[in-house]
């Protein structure tokens, strides 16, 4: 037993002893009750509490964060989608109003010529490797479409059909070398015809050939289709004299024209597939 007493173990149970005694005196003298162990404790965690708080209100508003950024996406994605919407209806109602532009210059031409057989085309695709600004139409010989049909907008001669298949058409313009048409000039009555080349395609312009030396056609006359030979109607606008040139091969002269309607930005024409005098 007495052993025992003189033990570590002994030695041990007694520090432990001490120390509950003396937690149960300054208990008894603490107004609130609590131990220092307690109070160390507190001591201790309070700062870890304080971080927890916080970083419980900074997750709380990365949370809000990123709840309105999902907002915010949502909203962008809406207006993408708006704007999207809005651009097709605007296509749409310039290509509405281009067709009634060209509806409406048909009807008067329809008004002076009864005797004229249309049919409405839409330009389906261009040749962009074609320097002449050939073209294609989404109507073919299925819809009455013929080799050599005028195709027209308004009162202008833009071109003749050249190529068919049942559901297209390809329009060679009166820019293309290809394209010859009887015209006259309608103040001097002088007749001529059509032709073209490169380089005056890239002025968007062609000649009338064909002329006199002294020819009294000048510079702002008018001239149109004469009639001749049944590819084109009558007064079909050509263009506008823009100079007058003489020949440096013969005595003959021509005269540079320019269009007055732009056919690369055309969007709807129609196609004259018969007429009084077609072929004659």
């Amino acid at each position: 037993m007495s052993h025992f007493f003189k033990s570590f173990k002994f030695k041990i149970c007694l520090v432990v002893l001490a120390a509950l005694l003396l937690g149960v005196f300054v208990a008894g003298i603490e107004p609130d009750g609590s131990s220092p162990l307690t109070k160390g404790l507190s001591i201790l965690l309070t700062p870890l509490n304080d971080l927890a708080l916080r970083a419980k209100e900074i997750f709380a508003s990365v949370g809000a964060d990123f709840r309105a950024n999902e907002d915010y996406i949502e909203e962008i994605s809406r207006l993408e989608a708006e704007k999207e919407s809005l651009k097709e209806e605007l296509v749409d109602y310039e290509r509405i109003v281009h067709r009634l532009a060209s509806y409406e210059a048909f009807l008067g031409v329809k008004s002076e010529h009864p005797d004229y057989t249309f049919v409405p085309a839409g330009i389906l695709m261009r040749d962009a490797s074609d320097v002449f600004l050939t073209f294609t139409l989404n109507k073919g010989s299925s819809d009455g479409v013929m080799l050599g049909d005028p195709v027209i907008y308004g009162k202008n001669l833009l071109g003749i059909v050249r190529e068919v298949t049942p559901k297209t058409a390809t329009v060679y313009t009166v820019f293309h070398p290809d394209v010859s048409v009887a015209a006259y000039e309608i103040r001097t009555r002088e007749d001529c015809y059509t032709e073209s080349d490169a380089e005056l395609t890239g002025e968007r312009s062609l000649r009338i050939a064909g002329l006199p030396r002294t020819t009294p056609v000048v510079t702002g006359g008018i001239v149109c289709t004469s009639g001749l030979g049944g590819v084109c109607p009558r007064d079909l606008f050509i263009g506008k004299v823009t100079r007058v040139v003489n020949s440096e091969s013969d005595i003959s002269a021509y005269a540079v024209v320019t269009p007055d309607v732009d056919v690369t930005v055309l969007t709807d024409v129609f196609v004259i597939t018969d007429f009084d005098g077609k072929n004659g």
